[in-house]
Protein backbone atom coordinates (compact mmCIF):
# COMPACT_ATOMS: atom_id res chain seq x y z
CA UNK A 1 0.00 0.00 0.00
CA UNK A 2 2.91 2.44 0.81
CA UNK A 3 4.63 1.90 -1.86
CA UNK A 4 1.89 2.12 -4.40
CA UNK A 5 1.02 5.95 -2.68
CA UNK A 6 4.56 6.61 -2.98
CA UNK A 7 4.73 5.46 -6.34
CA UNK A 8 0.94 7.66 -7.29
CA UNK A 9 3.11 10.64 -5.79
CA UNK A 10 6.36 10.42 -8.27
CA UNK A 11 4.22 10.22 -10.78
CA UNK A 12 1.99 13.18 -10.07
CA UNK A 13 5.71 15.11 -9.37
CA UNK A 14 7.19 13.61 -12.75
CA UNK A 15 3.94 14.91 -14.50
CA UNK A 16 4.22 18.69 -13.03
CA UNK A 17 7.96 18.46 -14.06
CA UNK A 18 7.05 17.50 -17.12
CA UNK A 19 4.01 20.25 -18.06
CA UNK A 20 6.11 23.01 -16.66
CA UNK A 21 8.94 21.57 -19.48
CA UNK A 22 6.12 21.86 -22.06
CA UNK A 23 5.07 25.01 -20.80
CA UNK A 24 8.63 26.85 -21.75
CA UNK A 25 9.01 24.35 -24.74
CA UNK A 26 5.64 26.73 -26.07
CA UNK A 27 7.39 29.79 -25.12
CA UNK A 28 11.51 28.34 -27.03
CA UNK A 29 8.63 27.91 -30.18
CA UNK A 30 7.39 31.64 -30.10
CA UNK A 31 11.16 32.91 -29.50
CA UNK A 32 11.48 31.11 -32.60
CA UNK A 33 8.86 32.16 -34.77
CA UNK A 34 9.92 35.96 -33.26
CA UNK A 35 13.54 35.33 -34.24
CA UNK A 36 12.38 33.82 -37.86
CA UNK A 37 10.22 37.06 -38.18
CA UNK A 38 13.44 39.50 -37.34
CA UNK A 39 15.14 37.51 -39.92
CA UNK A 40 12.29 38.06 -42.65
CA UNK A 41 12.45 42.10 -41.95
CA UNK A 42 16.45 42.15 -42.13
CA UNK A 43 16.30 40.74 -45.52
CA UNK A 44 13.34 43.01 -46.91
CA UNK A 45 15.45 45.88 -45.42
CA UNK A 46 18.10 44.68 -47.61
CA UNK A 47 15.60 45.51 -50.39
CA UNK A 48 13.50 48.01 -49.52
CA UNK A 49 13.23 51.20 -47.05
CA UNK A 50 11.76 51.50 -43.71
CA UNK A 51 12.03 53.81 -41.07
CA UNK A 52 14.02 51.13 -38.98
CA UNK A 53 18.11 51.03 -38.32
CA UNK A 54 19.28 47.80 -39.51
CA UNK A 55 22.85 47.47 -37.61
CA UNK A 56 20.07 47.91 -34.56
CA UNK A 57 17.66 44.98 -35.82
CA UNK A 58 20.66 43.05 -36.75
CA UNK A 59 22.02 42.92 -33.13
CA UNK A 60 18.26 42.54 -31.87
CA UNK A 61 18.11 39.33 -33.87
CA UNK A 62 21.38 38.01 -33.23
CA UNK A 63 20.94 38.31 -29.25
CA UNK A 64 17.26 37.21 -29.24
CA UNK A 65 18.75 33.77 -31.36
CA UNK A 66 21.18 33.26 -28.57
CA UNK A 67 19.22 34.05 -25.41
CA UNK A 68 15.76 33.22 -26.36
CA UNK A 69 15.88 30.23 -28.43
CA UNK A 70 19.99 28.10 -28.14
CA UNK A 71 20.15 28.99 -24.93
CA UNK A 72 16.59 28.72 -23.33
CA UNK A 73 16.06 25.31 -25.56
CA UNK A 74 19.50 23.44 -24.28
CA UNK A 75 18.66 24.47 -20.55
CA UNK A 76 15.13 22.83 -20.76
CA UNK A 77 17.34 19.35 -22.07
CA UNK A 78 19.34 19.84 -18.68
CA UNK A 79 16.30 20.38 -16.96
CA UNK A 80 14.17 17.21 -18.64
CA UNK A 81 16.95 15.01 -18.06
CA UNK A 82 17.44 15.95 -13.97
CA UNK A 83 13.52 16.30 -13.77
CA UNK A 84 13.14 12.88 -12.45
CA UNK A 85 15.39 13.48 -9.62
CA UNK A 86 15.00 17.76 -9.24
CA UNK A 87 14.38 18.67 -5.71
CA UNK A 88 11.79 21.36 -5.09
CA UNK A 89 14.77 24.20 -4.45
CA UNK A 90 15.89 23.32 -7.84
CA UNK A 91 12.48 23.23 -9.56
CA UNK A 92 11.68 26.78 -8.20
CA UNK A 93 15.24 28.00 -9.50
CA UNK A 94 14.93 26.19 -13.16
CA UNK A 95 11.86 28.39 -13.38
CA UNK A 96 12.86 31.28 -12.64
CA UNK A 97 15.81 30.74 -14.90
CA UNK A 98 13.67 30.20 -17.63
CA UNK A 99 11.55 33.07 -16.72
CA UNK A 100 14.52 35.73 -16.41
CA UNK A 101 16.15 34.21 -19.83
CA UNK A 102 12.40 35.13 -21.64
CA UNK A 103 12.25 38.52 -19.78
CA UNK A 104 16.11 39.27 -20.48
CA UNK A 105 15.71 38.09 -24.34
CA UNK A 106 12.50 40.17 -25.03
CA UNK A 107 14.15 42.98 -22.93
CA UNK A 108 17.12 42.69 -25.24
CA UNK A 109 15.09 42.51 -28.52
CA UNK A 110 13.58 45.83 -27.73
CA UNK A 111 16.21 48.02 -26.58
CA UNK A 112 18.88 46.81 -29.27
CA UNK A 113 15.98 47.28 -32.07
CA UNK A 114 15.71 50.93 -30.61
CA UNK A 115 18.34 51.69 -29.49
CA UNK A 116 21.18 49.63 -30.14
CA UNK A 117 24.19 49.33 -27.73
CA UNK A 118 23.63 51.78 -25.27
CA UNK A 119 23.45 51.48 -21.99
CA UNK A 120 20.14 49.53 -21.49
CA UNK A 121 20.81 46.90 -24.15
CA UNK A 122 24.53 46.48 -21.98
CA UNK A 123 23.03 46.06 -18.83
CA UNK A 124 20.51 43.41 -19.94
CA UNK A 125 23.44 41.72 -21.80
CA UNK A 126 25.56 41.43 -18.98
CA UNK A 127 22.87 40.12 -16.93
CA UNK A 128 22.05 37.63 -19.51
CA UNK A 129 26.04 36.73 -19.15
CA UNK A 130 25.07 35.81 -15.38
CA UNK A 131 21.75 34.00 -16.26
CA UNK A 132 24.29 31.78 -18.43
CA UNK A 133 26.60 31.51 -15.17
CA UNK A 134 23.37 30.66 -13.07
CA UNK A 135 22.44 28.33 -15.54
CA UNK A 136 25.70 26.39 -15.41
CA UNK A 137 26.01 26.14 -11.52
CA UNK A 138 22.52 24.72 -11.19
CA UNK A 139 23.76 22.07 -13.77
CA UNK A 140 26.67 21.41 -12.01
CA UNK A 141 25.19 21.49 -8.15
CA UNK A 142 22.16 19.24 -9.40
CA UNK A 143 24.75 16.52 -10.02
CA UNK A 144 23.68 15.81 -13.53
CA UNK A 145 27.10 14.34 -14.94
CA UNK A 146 27.63 12.22 -11.60
CA UNK A 147 23.81 10.79 -12.47
CA UNK A 148 23.71 10.47 -15.82
CA UNK A 149 27.09 8.58 -17.18
CA UNK A 150 26.85 8.28 -20.86
CA UNK A 151 29.66 8.66 -22.99
CA UNK A 152 28.25 11.85 -24.48
CA UNK A 153 28.43 14.17 -20.89
CA UNK A 154 31.75 14.56 -22.18
CA UNK A 155 30.43 16.89 -24.83
CA UNK A 156 27.96 18.38 -22.49
CA UNK A 157 30.69 19.28 -20.11
CA UNK A 158 32.94 20.54 -22.71
CA UNK A 159 29.35 22.99 -23.68
CA UNK A 160 29.26 24.29 -20.62
CA UNK A 161 33.05 24.87 -20.48
CA UNK A 162 32.75 26.86 -23.44
CA UNK A 163 29.48 29.14 -22.35
CA UNK A 164 31.52 30.23 -19.44
CA UNK A 165 34.53 30.85 -21.90
CA UNK A 166 32.34 33.03 -23.94
CA UNK A 167 31.38 35.46 -21.45
CA UNK A 168 35.26 36.60 -21.53
CA UNK A 169 34.80 38.26 -24.89
CA UNK A 170 31.98 40.85 -23.79
CA UNK A 171 34.17 41.57 -20.35
CA UNK A 172 37.59 42.22 -23.27
CA UNK A 173 35.30 43.97 -25.84
CA UNK A 174 34.09 46.08 -22.49
CA UNK A 175 37.93 46.60 -21.25
CA UNK A 176 39.06 47.47 -25.20
CA UNK A 177 36.51 50.09 -25.78
CA UNK A 178 36.96 51.69 -22.13
CA UNK A 179 40.69 51.89 -23.48
CA UNK A 180 39.92 52.93 -26.97
CA UNK A 181 41.65 50.23 -28.67
CA UNK A 182 41.71 49.68 -32.59
CA UNK A 183 38.13 48.42 -34.17
CA UNK A 184 39.90 45.02 -35.19
CA UNK A 185 40.58 43.87 -31.40
CA UNK A 186 37.06 44.79 -30.51
CA UNK A 187 36.05 42.53 -33.15
CA UNK A 188 38.01 39.71 -32.11
CA UNK A 189 36.38 40.43 -28.83
CA UNK A 190 32.61 39.78 -30.38
CA UNK A 191 34.67 36.62 -32.75
CA UNK A 192 35.28 35.21 -29.72
CA UNK A 193 32.11 35.05 -27.68
CA UNK A 194 30.51 34.04 -31.16
CA UNK A 195 33.07 31.14 -31.68
CA UNK A 196 32.48 29.69 -28.48
CA UNK A 197 28.93 29.77 -28.00
CA UNK A 198 27.92 28.35 -31.32
CA UNK A 199 30.82 26.43 -32.50
CA UNK A 200 31.71 25.23 -28.77
CA UNK A 201 28.46 26.06 -26.05
CA UNK A 202 25.30 25.08 -28.76
CA UNK A 203 26.87 22.78 -31.23
CA UNK A 204 28.57 20.76 -28.46
CA UNK A 205 25.54 20.86 -26.10
CA UNK A 206 23.37 19.60 -29.15
CA UNK A 207 25.26 16.81 -30.41
CA UNK A 208 25.93 15.66 -26.80
CA UNK A 209 22.21 15.82 -26.36
CA UNK A 210 21.70 13.76 -29.74
CA UNK A 211 24.02 11.15 -29.07
CA UNK A 212 22.15 10.49 -25.78
CA UNK A 213 19.17 10.37 -27.36
CA UNK A 214 19.45 8.00 -30.44
CA UNK A 215 23.10 6.02 -29.30
CA UNK A 216 21.55 3.90 -25.76
CA UNK A 217 24.09 0.95 -25.80
CA UNK A 218 27.09 2.50 -26.44
CA UNK A 219 30.25 1.48 -25.02
CA UNK A 220 32.43 3.46 -23.01
CA UNK A 221 35.94 2.73 -24.52
CA UNK A 222 39.10 4.75 -24.14
CA UNK A 223 39.36 5.06 -27.87
CA UNK A 224 35.89 6.43 -27.95
CA UNK A 225 36.42 8.92 -25.04
CA UNK A 226 39.57 9.95 -26.82
CA UNK A 227 37.63 11.04 -29.91
CA UNK A 228 35.01 12.55 -27.62
CA UNK A 229 37.97 14.73 -25.86
CA UNK A 230 39.29 15.63 -29.19
CA UNK A 231 36.26 16.99 -30.37
CA UNK A 232 36.04 19.16 -27.61
CA UNK A 233 39.57 19.88 -27.10
CA UNK A 234 40.05 21.11 -31.20
CA UNK A 235 37.21 23.82 -30.66
CA UNK A 236 39.51 25.98 -28.35
CA UNK A 237 42.09 26.44 -30.97
CA UNK A 238 39.85 26.26 -33.95
CA UNK A 239 38.92 29.98 -32.92
CA UNK A 240 41.91 31.24 -34.57
CA UNK A 241 39.65 31.01 -37.83
CA UNK A 242 38.09 34.06 -37.16
CA UNK A 243 41.49 36.41 -36.68
CA UNK A 244 42.32 35.21 -40.44
CA UNK A 245 40.42 38.24 -41.37
CA UNK A 246 42.34 40.46 -39.38
CA UNK A 247 45.77 37.95 -39.13
CA UNK A 248 46.09 36.08 -42.04
CA UNK A 249 49.69 35.24 -41.42
CA UNK A 250 50.89 31.50 -42.53
CA UNK A 251 50.81 30.43 -38.19
CA UNK A 252 47.34 31.35 -38.46
CA UNK A 253 46.21 29.23 -41.01
CA UNK A 254 48.34 26.57 -40.01
CA UNK A 255 46.88 26.87 -36.60
CA UNK A 256 43.08 27.10 -37.75
CA UNK A 257 43.68 24.06 -40.23
CA UNK A 258 45.27 21.26 -37.37
CA UNK A 259 42.34 22.33 -35.36
CA UNK A 260 39.97 22.07 -37.96
CA UNK A 261 41.12 18.78 -39.43
CA UNK A 262 41.14 17.09 -35.98
CA UNK A 263 37.75 18.52 -35.64
CA UNK A 264 36.54 17.04 -38.61
CA UNK A 265 38.46 13.50 -37.69
CA UNK A 266 37.30 13.30 -34.66
CA UNK A 267 33.25 14.36 -35.74
CA UNK A 268 33.63 11.82 -38.35
CA UNK A 269 35.04 8.79 -36.24
CA UNK A 270 32.15 9.61 -33.82
CA UNK A 271 29.40 9.89 -36.56
CA UNK A 272 30.36 6.60 -38.42
CA UNK A 273 30.12 5.00 -35.27
CA UNK A 274 26.94 6.34 -34.19
CA UNK A 275 25.71 5.50 -37.69
CA UNK A 276 26.36 1.31 -37.32
CA UNK A 277 25.56 1.14 -33.72
CA UNK A 278 22.82 3.52 -33.00
CA UNK A 279 18.73 3.67 -32.83
CA UNK A 280 17.80 4.79 -36.32
CA UNK A 281 17.49 8.79 -36.68
CA UNK A 282 14.74 10.91 -37.82
CA UNK A 283 14.36 12.73 -41.10
CA UNK A 284 15.05 15.99 -38.46
CA UNK A 285 17.88 14.32 -36.82
CA UNK A 286 19.82 12.88 -40.61
CA UNK A 287 19.46 16.28 -42.25
CA UNK A 288 21.31 17.82 -38.67
CA UNK A 289 23.87 15.18 -39.26
CA UNK A 290 24.99 16.04 -42.66
CA UNK A 291 24.69 19.88 -42.07
CA UNK A 292 27.16 19.29 -39.05
CA UNK A 293 29.29 17.84 -41.75
CA UNK A 294 29.25 20.07 -44.30
CA UNK A 295 30.42 22.83 -41.85
CA UNK A 296 33.38 20.99 -40.28
CA UNK A 297 34.43 20.25 -44.43
CA UNK A 298 33.73 24.21 -44.64
CA UNK A 299 35.99 25.02 -41.57
CA UNK A 300 39.02 22.98 -43.25
CA UNK A 301 38.74 24.73 -46.85
CA UNK A 302 38.91 27.73 -45.15
CA UNK A 303 42.00 27.02 -43.58
CA UNK A 304 43.77 27.23 -47.23
CA UNK A 305 44.56 30.93 -47.92
CA UNK A 306 43.32 31.96 -51.11
CA UNK A 307 39.80 29.78 -49.86
CA UNK A 308 40.47 31.88 -46.38
CA UNK A 309 40.54 35.37 -48.01
CA UNK A 310 37.79 34.46 -50.47
CA UNK A 311 35.92 33.37 -48.03
CA UNK A 312 35.82 36.20 -45.93
CA UNK A 313 35.66 38.84 -48.61
CA UNK A 314 32.07 37.28 -49.18
CA UNK A 315 29.24 38.36 -46.63
CA UNK A 316 27.07 35.81 -48.20
CA UNK A 317 29.29 33.01 -47.34
CA UNK A 318 30.02 34.00 -43.74
CA UNK A 319 26.08 34.40 -43.05
CA UNK A 320 25.77 31.07 -45.06
CA UNK A 321 28.12 29.47 -42.48
CA UNK A 322 26.08 30.61 -39.56
CA UNK A 323 22.94 29.48 -40.79
CA UNK A 324 24.67 25.91 -41.74
CA UNK A 325 24.96 25.96 -38.30
CA UNK A 326 22.08 27.39 -36.59
CA UNK A 327 18.96 26.78 -39.08
CA UNK A 328 20.97 23.89 -40.68
CA UNK A 329 21.95 21.63 -37.77
CA UNK A 330 20.96 23.37 -34.21
CA UNK A 331 17.17 23.72 -34.74
CA UNK A 332 16.40 20.37 -36.69
CA UNK A 333 18.19 18.86 -33.87
CA UNK A 334 16.52 20.74 -31.07
CA UNK A 335 12.54 20.32 -32.65
CA UNK A 336 13.38 16.46 -32.56
CA UNK A 337 14.79 16.18 -28.96
CA UNK A 338 12.32 18.17 -28.00
CA UNK A 339 9.26 16.38 -29.81
CA UNK A 340 11.21 12.96 -28.79
CA UNK A 341 10.52 14.22 -25.08
CA UNK A 342 7.21 15.11 -25.81
CA UNK A 343 7.75 18.47 -25.19
CA UNK A 344 6.18 19.63 -27.92
CA UNK A 345 4.99 17.54 -31.44
CA UNK A 346 5.71 17.83 -35.21
CA UNK A 347 4.24 16.72 -38.13
CA UNK A 348 6.49 14.83 -40.95
CA UNK A 349 5.23 17.14 -43.53
CA UNK A 350 6.01 20.37 -41.78
CA UNK A 351 9.36 19.22 -40.91
CA UNK A 352 10.17 18.07 -44.44
CA UNK A 353 9.00 21.90 -45.86
CA UNK A 354 11.04 23.15 -43.38
CA UNK A 355 14.36 22.06 -44.10
CA UNK A 356 13.61 21.90 -47.90
CA UNK A 357 13.22 26.05 -47.38
CA UNK A 358 16.62 26.00 -45.21
CA UNK A 359 18.30 24.12 -47.76
CA UNK A 360 17.06 26.86 -50.48
CA UNK A 361 18.26 29.44 -48.35
CA UNK A 362 21.57 28.18 -47.41
CA UNK A 363 21.66 27.69 -51.32
CA UNK A 364 20.99 30.72 -52.53
CA UNK A 365 23.74 31.94 -49.62
CA UNK A 366 26.81 29.72 -51.02
CA UNK A 367 26.23 28.68 -54.52
CA UNK A 368 25.93 32.31 -56.13
CA UNK A 369 28.69 33.22 -54.70
CA UNK A 370 30.97 30.25 -56.11
CA UNK A 371 29.41 30.93 -59.31
CA UNK A 372 30.37 34.82 -59.60
CA UNK A 373 33.33 33.45 -59.60
CA UNK A 374 33.04 31.96 -62.84
CA UNK A 375 31.31 35.37 -64.06
CA UNK A 376 28.28 33.81 -63.76
CA UNK A 377 25.70 36.10 -61.84
CA UNK A 378 21.99 34.88 -60.88
CA UNK A 379 19.40 37.88 -61.36
CA UNK A 380 17.06 39.38 -58.34
CA UNK A 381 19.49 37.43 -55.54
CA UNK A 382 18.34 39.42 -52.88
CA UNK A 383 14.14 39.27 -53.96
CA UNK A 384 14.90 35.20 -53.86
CA UNK A 385 16.63 35.17 -50.58
CA UNK A 386 14.32 37.18 -48.64
CA UNK A 387 10.98 35.19 -50.60
CA UNK A 388 12.71 31.92 -49.67
CA UNK A 389 13.64 33.93 -45.92
CA UNK A 390 9.88 34.68 -45.67
CA UNK A 391 8.79 31.17 -45.47
CA UNK A 392 10.34 30.40 -42.26
CA UNK A 393 8.14 32.75 -39.97
CA UNK A 394 5.29 30.95 -41.93
CA UNK A 395 6.12 26.85 -40.84
CA UNK A 396 7.76 28.47 -37.05
CA UNK A 397 4.09 30.06 -36.54
CA UNK A 398 2.52 26.51 -38.01
CA UNK A 399 4.76 24.88 -35.32
CA UNK A 400 3.60 27.27 -32.85
CA UNK A 401 -0.10 27.29 -33.45
CA UNK A 402 -0.09 23.48 -33.45
CA UNK A 403 1.76 23.44 -29.73
CA UNK A 404 -0.55 26.00 -28.33
CA UNK A 405 -2.94 23.49 -26.96
CA UNK A 406 -0.81 20.50 -26.88
CA UNK A 407 -0.44 18.00 -23.65
CA UNK A 408 0.78 14.94 -23.22
CA UNK A 409 0.37 13.22 -19.60
CA UNK A 410 0.24 9.89 -20.48
CA UNK A 411 3.60 7.59 -21.71
CA UNK A 412 6.16 10.88 -20.44
CA UNK A 413 8.90 9.58 -22.66
CA UNK A 414 12.01 10.11 -20.50
CA UNK A 415 14.35 7.74 -22.60
CA UNK A 416 15.71 11.10 -23.70
CA UNK A 417 17.89 11.35 -20.74
CA UNK A 418 18.54 7.44 -19.56
CA UNK A 419 21.63 5.94 -19.75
Amino acid sequence: MLSNIVSKNKAMENAVLHKTAQYYAKWALANFFVLALAGALLRYLQLFSLPINYQFLLHAHSHFAFSAWMFLVIMLLFYKALSPSLTKDFQFQFKGLFALTILISYGMLVSFFFTGYQTLSIVLSALFVFATYWGSALILKSGFFKANRHIANILLIGALICLLLSSLGPYVLAYFRAKGFENSAQQNAIYFYLHFQLNGFMQLASIGFLLRAYWRNVRNTTRLKFWMWLLVVSTFPLYAMFLLWHVPSVWMYLLTGVAALLHLAAWLVILFKFIRECETPTFLIGMALIAITLQLVFQCLVALPQLGAWAFASRNLIIGYVHLLTLGSLTPIFLDLMSKASLIKTSAILNRLLMATVIAYLGLLFVPVCLASFGIYIPNLGLLLFTTNLILPVLALVYLLQNIKYKQTQNIKLNLFID
